[in-house]
Order: structure tokens, then C-alpha cells, then sequence
């Protein structure tokens, strides 16, 4: 029996080790650009800082908001006086004689209500409003930041893995050129400085196959840190860069392209911070403005000994006016005004530099299509070089110099190609980044998805 029941159980772990590997597997399997960027909205700390901004900004608000309503407090108090003084007053003339008590009990709730503040509380009001509203556009404004990020190392891994597999098939081609060489030496058909030529070329060759697999390891740990993993994860990933094309060839700027930037949330925030400066103004100018308040007063009241106990209450209306504050309140709305006056230009820099990074966009997306398709035409050339130099070298019609010197354009053009591609989706994220549509892409194949 015992042994059976030993049986299950390793069974049974077995089973959920497997299901563990399988799961484990799956989480670390291979990750498309649209699953990078999903987990680094979900888990990136920058995101998370910035929402709980935002949910903090929706509390101001709602205080905001309560500061309009009625303000209801409980109180009790004891106070011990130094001479007894009346607890309970005259009611009427020869009526009972009033209580008198070194000891003063009150207890009972208060409330105010407030009728008109000289626009202060809407002001206030309205400042958290937009105050939410600017910290949803900085939390928008991150996360497109986020995903032009995300989107650029992860090309810039696919780059990489290219570029390593570019060159270890170089390397390759090398060594069998090298061994090629090696054995035309022994037989005396090239000088010893040949084979010398190309030992350099395979060491050459070797470091910079070094220096790619180590660049895609650093572009790994920091697509893991914008994701909000720990470094050391360097996930694998899948996807390919495709050429360019006439149909995100974005047109010339137009007379006024800040007609189509009103979507960048850099913009809508500082337009929101224009409008939270006026509200400053509006409130600060409020404090010249008199304020009534509707007040009441419930409760009881007692002498020593809870002697005396009676009902009291009070309800009126209270008005205040500020007369003179050393010049406090006037310098207050002089300081919003120049806040205001900061926000207005400060939107205006924002928009200029908007207008800036679309011109310079256009011009960058335009300048690395160009070069992509110059890099095409250099690495058909190269190849076609290196194919003739290498023919006339192994009929001993050329030099082994010739033969490296087109291998290695051949080489170079190679990486030029890829490096070209690289450059050229790098711009169109900038593009579409600076257009302020850089998640529209995102959010439509995640619709497609589902």
C-alpha cells in the first residue's frame, strides 16, 4: 500500500515538473515585437511611476470636488477655568438662576457650508482637473516613448543577429580561403607575406565577430530593463526587418504641420499646463474677493459633574474680507501671472520643437531610404567584384591583395546593407514618434489579435 502511494507521488511530481518545464518554456520562448512591447507597458517601472501618478491626480480631484460640499466635524472639549464661570445662562427674568462651574464640558458636531469663496474652491476644482488630465497625457507621453524604445532595440537585436550570422559565415569563407592558401604555399605557388595577408584578415575578421555577438548581448539586457525584467533574462526574439517601402514614404511637410500635432500628448500637456496656470491666476485673484460661509452648531454643554446638561446650538452666516496681508495677495497674482506667461511660451518652444523633430523625420526617413537602396547596388557591385578579383587570383592573374581588398568591400557592404536597414526603420519609428501616432501601430495589430 505505502509503496503504491509512493508510486502517485512521484508520478504526480513528474507530471507538474513537466508542466512547470512546458510553461517555463512557453514564457521564455521567443518574443515578437508586439509581446515586448505589451509586457513593457504592463511591467515597465516608468509606466507603473506614471500611473500611479494618474491615479493620484484623480484622488486631487475628487478632494477638490469635496471641498464644495458641506463640511460636517464632531468636536468635545473639556476646559477647567480658574473662577467658576455660568454653564447655563439666564433663560428669562426670575427664572431659574444660571449654573456656575469651574469645569466645562461640550461636546456635538459643526458644519459649514460654503455659499461663495471668491472662486478660489472652483478655481482649485478646476486645477485638479486638468492636473488629472496632464498626468494622463505624461503617462500617454511615456508610453510612446516607451514603445519607440522598445521598438528601435528590438530592431536593433534583429540587426545584430544579421549582422552576427553575416559575419561568421565571413569568417568561414576565411578560414576556407585561408586553408586554400595555406595549401598553395606548400607547393610554392604564393609568397609566405599572402598567407600572412589573410591570417590578418581571419583575426580581423574574428574580432569583429566578437564585437557583433557582444553588441547583441547589450542590446538583450537593455530590451529586458525597458520591459522591467532583471538583465540578466536576455530573451530571444523573433521577427525580421523588411526593406523599405513606397507606402510609408511619409509626404513633405505641409505649410502648417502643426495642424497634425495637436495628437502629440507633449503638446496636449503643455497646452493643459497653460490652462492650469490661468486656473492659478483665477484662484489667486480670489483672495481679494470676500468670503460667506453658512455655519451651524449642534450639541450639548454640561458643568462639573455633567451638572446642568443642556441642548445648545447655533446657525448663521459668516463673512470675511481681507483687508490688508503685507501685500501677500497681490504678489500671489502676480506670481501666477508670470507662471502663465512661462506656460505660454513654454508651449510655444514645444510646439516649434514639434514642428522641428516632423521636418527633421521627414528629412531622416527620406535620406535612409536613399541610403538603403545606395547600400543595394554597393553590395551587388562588391560581390561581383570580389567574384572576378578572386577568379584572376586563383589563375594566377592577380594578387592575393587584390583578392582581400574586394573581400573585404564585399564584407563591408554587407554590413552596410544591414546597417542601412536598421538606420531606415530607426527613422520611421522617429517618424511616426514625432507625428505622435507611434502606438497606432501597436494598438490596431493588438485589435487584430483579439
Amino acid at each position: 500500500m505505502n509503496e503504491k502511494r509512493h508510486t502517485a507521488t512521484v508520478l504526480f511530481v513528474l507530471f507538474c515538473a513537466v508542466l512547470f518545464n512546458s510553461a517555463q518554456a512557453e514564457a521564455t520562448g521567443p518574443l515578437t515585437l508586439d509581446q515586448a512591447i505589451s509586457t513593457a507597458l504592463k511591467d515597465s517601472p516608468l509606466v507603473r511611476s506614471n500611473t500611479y501618478e494618474a491615479e493620484a491626480s484623480t484622488h486631487g480631484k475628487k478632494a477638490a470636488m469635496g471641498q464644495l460640499l458641506p463640511q460636517l466635524n464632531s468636536y468635545a472639549g473639556y476646559t477647567r477655568l480658574s473662577d467658576p464661570s455660568a454653564v447655563v445662562p439666564i433663560k428669562e427674568l426670575g427664572g431659574t438662576p444660571p449654573l456656575f462651574s469651574r469645569d466645562h464640558y461640550s461636546y456635538g458636531l459643526s458644519m459649514k457650508i460654503p455659499i461663495f469663496e471668491g472662486g478660489r474652491l472652483w478655481a482649485r476644482l478646476s486645477a485638479a482637473e486638468i492636473s488629472e488630465a496632464i498626468s494622463r497625457e505624461t503617462l500617454h507621453l511615456t508610453r510612446q516613448e516607451l514603445i519607440a524604445g522598445i521598438t528601435n532595440t528590438f530592431n536593433q537585436i534583429l540587426y545584430l543577429e544579421k549582422l552576427t550570422e553575416s559575419q561568421r559565415a565571413t569568417l568561414n569563407a576565411l578560414k576556407k580561403a585561408k586553408a586554400d592558401a595555406e595549401v598553395r604555399l606548400s607547393v610554392g605557388r604564393i609568397p609566405e607575406v599572402d598567407l600572412m595577408r589573410m591570417e590578418t584578415q581571419v583575426a580581423e575578421q574574428e574580432q569583429a565577430l566578437v564585437s557583433a555577438e557582444e553588441a547583441t548581448v547589450r542590446a538583450r539586457q537593455l530590451l529586458s530593463q525597458m520591459m522591467g525584467k532583471d538583465p540578466s533574462w536576455s530573451p530571444q526574439i523573433t521577427g525580421r526587418l523588411s526593406p523599405p517601402s513606397d507606402s510609408d514614404h511619409p509626404a513633405k511637410p505641409s505649410a502648417s504641420p502643426e495642424m497634425n500635432l495637436s495628437i502629440r500628448p507633449d503638446i496636449r500637456r503643455a497646452m493643459k499646463q497653460v490652462e492650469l496656470a490661468k486656473a492659478e491666476v483665477r484662484q489667486a485673484m480670489g483672495y481679494h474677493l470676500p468670503s460667506v460661509d453658512l455655519v451651524g452648531d449642534y450639541g450639548r454643554r454640561a458643568g462639573s459633574g455633567f451638572a446642568g446638561d443642556e441642548e445648545v446650538w447655533t446657525g448663521g452666516i459668516q463673512l470675511s474680507l481681507n483687508i490688508f496681508s503685507g501685500g501677500s495677495a497681490e504678489a500671489g497674482v502676480r506670481q501666477a501671472r508670470a507662471k502663465l506667461l512661462a506656460a505660454e511660451e513654454r508651449l510655444r518652444n514645444t510646439r516649434l520643437n514639434a514642428m522641428t523633430e516632423v521636418a527633421s523625420a521627414i528629412s531622416s526617413l527620406r535620406e535612409a531610404k536613399a541610403r538603403y537602396r545606395v547600400a543595394e547596388k554597393n553590395l551587388t557591385t562588391a560581390k561581383e567584384t570580389w567574384r572576378i578579383e578572386d577568379l584572376k587570383y586563383k589563375a594566377g592573374a592577380g594578387t592575393i591583395t587584390d583578392s582581400l581588398l574586394a573581400q573585404s568591400a564585399w564584407f563591408q557592404a554587407e554590413a552596410g546593407k544591414l546597417l542601412a536597414l536598421y538606420e531606415y526603420h530607426a527613422a520611421k519609428v522617429a517618424w511616426r514618434l514625432a507625428t505622435g501616432v507611434i502606438d497606432s501601430d501597436y494598438q490596431a495589430s493588438q485589435g487584430k489579435s483579439h
